[in-house]
């Protein structure tokens, strides 16, 4: 009797176990608090910064506190669903704990003196327990309802404040392409009246500098990004400055990589370099934010270009610069005057002149002519668009338009630097590579730079657009849409898909048939036909297309992951695609699949001498369907690799790169001694260069007469020297049997 009441205090003293596990709140909910106060702060922030500003002439700004308050609202919304979840919990914890000591087991025991009596030391202990629980569970539920306060507190606010941005936003559209002011030809000129011109200039350098504030203080984390990331440039430009310094030297060693702004400016060049790319963290940040961004880039920009030797380079990039502060200054301060209005159509002209003598003088062989060409129309279309809007009255519009041009301008003459820095680090640090494992030949790095200037001139043009469509503040737009297209679930019969995921797809496929192929340099390639291959990069050949398979397999099972595809999906389209092999596609699949024995069988290897199918020539290549020969003639013929393991191959160098060389001839004269013929021979065959002289000259007698005899001679040349070696040895021999007085034929 006595163990079924202690069995049954166990189960009870588990059971207040489990509640309290239940009822405890972990650390995450403290930093969840602390969140919460800091969102209220925003709240308060944003609200001040707002108060008083002008919707239409800040609407950039406008967008960039509607952006951090759907943020903020997001992450709001993410607190309610998990403060509400932990109350669900705890708030059960606090019922089950009410009926914990309901058990009947606890009345006898109470009601028998002596039975209480013996287990009175667990009973105590069980009524601590469940007053702790208690207490913690009554705390945790307090703490859960003022943070529900908190966050409904905070979730009233922030919906008020993307209503009123809603209205501001649609009242700033409304007065963008309404008339702010009268025509400019107009003589009732309904000029804005500024009391005081200074206080204005105040007001809005105290509002920029508010939002700069606000927008460096929540977007510390791509701040200390971008720092990592400079850090970890110029640490890596310290430790190649011995590299750089073999640069830097006249025809040196280096010169094959055509370095150009590292070699003469590699500290500036990089800080072009990351400054070009902050248009990808700061699409929302304020222009004046921009605007001190990219004149500390043209400060960097004016050291690069002011070593050019063209004079009229050094004024358009002068006038520029004026240019560029101008519009900016004239677009952030100042108000819709009818002398602001003159000065900034000046301004406007000044582009609309600079961008069309720009476009007019640009030559069609100089690096990225197509882009910088659009780059100008599009600078002289936006320039043209902001002198109309403000000779019609559309001040504000007219600043965006401006300021929108010369920053188009500005960045296509910029982004080729950003773009040819980034190609010579990577040749540098490629040719570093090579040197740290022994290869000290040059490479063609022709090859190298096709194939990264694609992907990185991608990267600059959307550099180029997202600056474009921040300043025409329609990248809130556009982002929106294309991430709702991009996420929004497609289906196709039974399979649905993303068409983010889709993308994600090729562009990682992409990037593994890119790496595959520049990884081949780091192998000791160099990208020349006739390079020599010897058996130590035979091996490293191997080596090389076993890691080129692994990367493409890896990029292709990245690839797939990524694309989101279910595995049961997979399974059909394994299956599709059995049923697409028995319908013909055998053949491909032989080929890859005879490409991956080459591969790991190692029976052939690049740089073989071999003769297949009727052909002979060296082994330029071993891909995954087909491999290359290239012959002697000059052709490359390309076989498929099924039809190379379906045939006898003749390798010559599977083992050595030895061959033999025979060569016939009749001697014929009055006397002819064997001995003498024979010292003839192999001193003449011992002094030609490329013979393999460890294995002596065979020399057979065919046929022999009183008159003449007919000889073979067989020796051993390398397999690249063979031809011309048996060229070398029948003129030799031919000289010195005629010096015999023996005739050669």
């Amino acid at each position: 009797m006595l163990s079924d009441y202690m069995m049954s205090i166990d189960r009870v003293n588990d059971n207040l176990n489990s509640i309290s596990d239940s009822s405890k709140l972990g650390f995450d909910v403290v930093m969840m608090g602390r969140r919460m106060d800091d969102i209220t702060n925003d709240i308060t922030i944003i609200r001040k910064n707002m108060r008083g500003r002008g919707s239409a002439y800040n609407i950039k700004n406008l967008y960039l506190y509607q952006s951090f308050t759907s943020a903020l609202n997001d992450e709001n919304d993410r607190f309610e669903e998990r403060t509400a979840k932990l109350y669900r919990r705890v708030n059960g914890a606090k019922l089950s704990l009410k009926t914990a000591l309901t058990d009947s087991i606890f009345r006898k025991l109470y009601a028998d003196s002596n039975l209480k009596k013996s287990l009175d030391k667990k009973l105590v202990r069980l009524e601590r327990k469940w007053s702790r629980a208690d207490s913690t569970t009554r705390a945790n539920v307090d703490t859960l309802n003022a943070m529900k306060v908190k966050i409904a507190d905070n979730a009233v606010n922030l919906s008020n404040m993307l209503n009123m941005m809603d209205i501001r936003l649609d009242r700033a559209d409304k007065q963008l392409f309404g008339p702010e002011v009268n025509f400019i030809w107009q003589k009732a000129q309904k000029d804005i009246i500024v009391s005081g011109p200074s206080r204005v200039v105040i007001t809005k350098v105290g509002s920029e500098k508010n939002a700069i504030g606000y927008y460096f203080d929540q977007t510390s984390r791509q701040r200390i990004f971008v720092a990592i990331l400079g850090i970890m440039l110029f640490v890596w430009l310290f430790l190649k400055r011995k590299l750089l310094k073999a640069a830097k030297e006249p025809n040196g060693q280096l010169d094959f990589l055509h370095l150009q702004y590292l070699n003469k400016y590699p500290v500036v060049s990089v800080l072009v370099l990351l400054m070009c790319l902050m248009p990808f963290f700061d699409a929302y940040a304020p222009t004046s934010y921009i605007a001190i961004e990219y004149t500390l880039l043209l400060m960097f920009s004016s050291v690069i270009f002011s070593k050019k030797e063209n004079k009229r380079f050094h004024v358009s990039w002068l006038t520029l610069m004026v240019l560029f502060i101008a519009d900016t200054v004239t677009y952030l301060f100042m108000e819709p005057t009818f002398i602001s209005r003159l000065w900034l159509l000046s301004v406007h002209a000044g582009i609309l002149v600079f961008s069309f003598l720009f476009y007019r003088n640009l030559q069609k062989d100089m690096p990225y002519y197509k882009w910088i060409k659009n780059a100008a129309v599009t600078g002289m279309i936006l320039a043209g668009l902001g002198i109309l809007c403000n000779l019609l009255g559309r001040f504000s519009l007219s600043g965006i338009f401006g300021i929108s041009a010369i920053f188009a301008v500005t960045q296509a003459v910029v982004l080729p630097v950003f773009i040819e820095t980034a190609i010579e680090i990577i040749l540098l640090q490629l040719q570093n590579s090579r040197l740290k494992k022994g290869f000290d030949t040059h490479f063609d790095s022709s090859i190298v730079v096709k194939k990264i200037k694609i992907p990185l001139v991608i990267v600059a043009m959307f550099l180029w657009l997202i600056m474009l469509a921040s300043n025409l503040n329609i990248y809130h737009s556009i982002t929106n849409n294309l991430i709702d297209l991009l996420t929004t679930p497609v289906s196709v019969g039974s399979i649905s898909f993303k068409l983010i995921s889709v993308l994600y797809f090729f562009v990682i496929i992409w990037f593994a048939h890119i790496f595959q192929q520049l990884i081949s340099f780091l192998f000791g390639e160099t990208g020349i036909d006739n390079e020599d291959i010897t058996p130590v990069s035979k091996k490293q050949h191997s080596r090389l297309l076993i890691t080129r398979l692994l990367v493409l397999v890896g990029g292709y099972m990245l690839a797939i992951a990524a694309s989101g595809l279910p595995i049961d999906k997979i399974t059909i389209l394994l299956g599709a695609l059995g049923i697409g092999i028995g319908m013909g596609l055998q053949n491909i699949v032989n080929n890859f699949v005879s490409g991956i024995i080459l591969i790991f069988d190692g029976s052939l290897k690049i740089g073989d001498e071999i003769e297949i199918g009727g052909q002979a020539g060296k082994v330029k290549e071993i891909g995954l369907r087909s491999s290359t020969i290239s012959t002697s003639d000059g052709a490359d013929v390309i076989i498929p690799n099924g039809n190379i393991l379906s045939q006898n191959i003749v390798n010559w160098t599977f083992t050595n790169d030895l061959k033999r060389v025979m060569i016939s001839f009749i001697l014929s004269g009055k006397e002819l001694d064997a001995n003498v013929i024979n010292e003839v021979i192999n001193e003449t065959i011992k002094n030609i260069p490329g013979v393999i002289l460890q294995k002596k000259p065979v020399i057979l007698y065919i046929k022999v007469t009183p008159e003449n005899c007919t000889l073979t001679v067989r020796f051993w040349s390398t397999i690249s020297n063979a031809d011309r070696n048996k060229s070398e040895a029948l003129v030799q021999l031919s000289a010195a049997f005629m010096g015999k007085n023996i005739h050669f034929e």
